[in-house]
C-alpha cells in the first residue's frame, strides 16, 4: 500500500524493505498514495504537537490587541498496532483494542483534567462486535458526544492522523476538482529533507511536509484560525510529527511507552456525562470594605467592575489580554458603558505594555500591591472577578478564557437588568448538580 518507485520519475531509491519512495509526479496521485500507506498501515505510531504561532499586525497595537508574539503547543500521540489504537490528545486519552482471535473490540477512555477532578473520575466502557477483517471503525470509536467535542477543542481540532489511518476517504476536500495542488521546493524539518504538495480547496490552504523515503507526513501547515489583529503572513498553525513511523524500532517494546493507568478509581460509564463547574465561590454575595475599593477604583468613581489577575505563567499570561479584549468589545456591543476594566500584574514591563496599548481603557495595576483585595476576592493569578457598584461581589471566574469571558458578560448583563446576580448563580448552580447526578446514575455501568 506504499508509495512504489516509478522507473521514470524516481529521484531515490529505497535502501530497506521499510522505505517508500516519494517521486515527484501529479502531486493529487502522490498525496493519494500517501494517505493510502496510512490506510494500510498495521502498524504506525508518532510522538506530535500542534503548535500555534501568533504575530500581530504592525498597526494592531491597538487598546484591543496586546501581548505581542505569541506561541501555544499541545502534545498529542497516537500507536496503531493493529489490533489496538491509543490515542492521547489534549486531555483524552484513549484505548480501543480487540483481543486476538476475537471479533470483539473494547473502547476505554479518560479525561486527564485535574481541574476537574478528571471528569469526575468517569472512565468509558463501551464494547461492540466488529466484522472479522474489518479494519476499526473510527466513527464508533468516536460515537460519544462528549468524548467527540474534546478531541475537537484543542487547538487544531482532532488529530488529523486518526482520518489518514481510518477514514475511507481522508481529506476528501482536497481532492475535489476544484481544489487545487501542487509541489513546493523541498525544505528540511528536524534535519532531514522533506518533499511538500500545496493544497488549496474552499478558501483554505494546507501544505504538507513528506519524508521523501518513507511516505510519513512529518508537519502540516493548517489554515490559521480568526483572530483580530494577527499577520497571516508571519502566523502559522502547524503539526509538527518529531517522530512517526510505520515500524517499531528495534528492540522497542511500544506498549510499555504508551501509560494508559488513570490516576484515579474509575466510574466505569457507558457514556460520558458532562460535569458541573466546580462550586461558586462563598464571596458571591459579600460587599468589599471601602479600602479594598479604593485600592481598585482610586478615584472613587461607583461603576461594575472586571478585574483580572492574569497568570504567573508567561506563556498563558501573554494569551490571556485576547480574551479580556474580546470582553471589552462584547461589553461596548452590548452598550454596557459604566464597567470600568482593570487588569493586575507583578510584571513590570507586561504593566507598561499593556498600559500603553490600551491607553486608558483598561486600568492596568501592580498585583503585588493588591494582596489583600485578592484575598477578600479569593482571587488566584489567572482568576477574575465582577463588582457591583455597591461592592457587592457578583462573580468569579477560576480562568481567563472564552468560557469565563461569557460569564463574565452575562453577570455584567443580568446585573444592569436588575437581575439578583449570585442569588442566580447559587440557584443555577444547586439545578445543574442535582441533574448531574440524576444523569450520571443513570450512565454508571454495574
Amino acid at each position: 500500500m506504499g508509495c512504489s518507485p516509478s522507473s521514470s520519475s524516481t529521484e531515490e531509491t529505497a535502501t530497506t524493505p521499510q522505505q517508500f519512495v516519494i517521486a515527484r509526479g501529479e502531486p493529487r496521485d502522490r498525496l493519494r498514495q500517501i494517505f493510502a500507506r496510512y490506510r494500510g498501515s498495521s502498524y504506525y505510531q508518532d510522538t506530535s504537537e500542534v503548535v500555534l504561532r501568533v504575530v500581530p499586525m504592525a498597526d494592531a497595537s491597538s487598546e484591543l490587541f496586546s501581548g505581542g508574539k505569541q506561541e501555544q503547543r499541545a502534545p498529542f500521540r497516537v500507536r496503531w498496532t493493529g489490533r489496538q489504537l491509543d490515542v492521547q490528545a489534549y486531555s483524552v486519552r484513549l484505548r480501543a483494542s480487540e483481543p486476538s482471535q476475537s471479533n470483539q473490540v473494547e473502547l476505554n477512555a479518560w479525561f486527564d483534567e485535574p481541574e476537574t477532578r478528571h471528569f469526575d473520575s468517569q472512565m468509558l466502557v463501551d464494547v461492540w462486535q466488529q466484522p472479522e477483517n474489518q479494519r476499526l471503525d473510527l466513527d464508533r470509536v468516536l460515537a460519544d458526544e462528549v468524548l467527540r467535542s474534546k478531541l475537537s477543542a484543542g487547538l487544531a481540532g482532532p488529530p488529523p492522523q486518526l482520518e489518514w489511518l481510518f477514514a475511507g476517504d481522508p481529506m476528501s476536500g482536497i481532492f475535489e476538482p476544484t481544489a487545487k495542488l501542487k509541489w513546493l521546493s523541498d525544505a528540511n524539518f528536524a534535519g532531514q529533507k522533506m518533499r511538500r504538495i500545496a493544497a488549496e480547496t474552499e478558501g483554505k490552504s494546507y501544505v504538507f511536509w513528506i519524508d521523501p523515503t518513507v511516505s510519513v507526513i512529518r508537519r502540516v501547515e493548517l489554515p490559521l484560525p480568526m483572530i483580530e489583529g494577527l499577520d497571516p503572513r508571519q502566523s502559522s498553525l502547524t503539526l509538527e510529527f518529531r517522530r512517526a513511523e510505520f515500524a517499531p524500532g528495534p528492540g522497542e517494546d511500544a506498549a510499555s511507552r504508551f501509560d494508559f493507568q488513570p490516576p484515579f478509581t474509575p466510574q466505569r460509564v457507558s457514556r460520558f456525562v458532562p460535569v458541573p463547574p466546580p462550586p461558586p465561590s462563598s464571596t458571591l454575595g459579600r460587599r468589599l470594605p471601602n479600602d479594598a475599593m479604593r485600592a481598585l477604583r482610586p478615584d472613587g468613581e461607583a461603576s461594575e467592575l472586571v478585574v483580572f489577575r492574569l497568570s504567573e505563567d508567561e506563556e498563558v499570561s501573554a494569551t490571556e489580554p485576547r480574551w479580556i479584549a474580546a470582553a471589552i468589545t462584547q461589553s461596548r456591543q452590548s452598550n454596557l458603558s459604566r464597567v470600568r476594566w482593570v487588569v493586575a500584574t507583578e510584571d513590570a514591563g507586561f504593566r507598561r505594555e499593556l498600559a500603553t496599548a490600551w491607553s486608558g481603557a483598561v486600568t492596568v495595576l501592580d498585583a503585588s500591591s493588591l494582596t489583600d483585595v485578592f484575598g477578600l476576592l479569593r482571587l488566584s493569578p489567572g482568576c477574575a472577578a465582577v463588582i457591583d457598584s455597591d461592592q457587592t461581589v457578583l462573580l468569579t471566574e477560576r480562568q481567563i478564557n472564552a468560557s469565563s469571558v461569557g460569564n463574565v458578560m452575562a453577570a455584567l448583563v443580568d446585573d444592569a437588568a436588575g437581575v439578583d446576580v449570585p442569588a442566580k448563580i447559587q440557584a443555577d448552580y444547586k439545578q445543574l448538580s442535582r441533574a448531574y447526578e440524576a444523569e450520571l446514575s443513570k450512565a454508571l455501568q454495574q
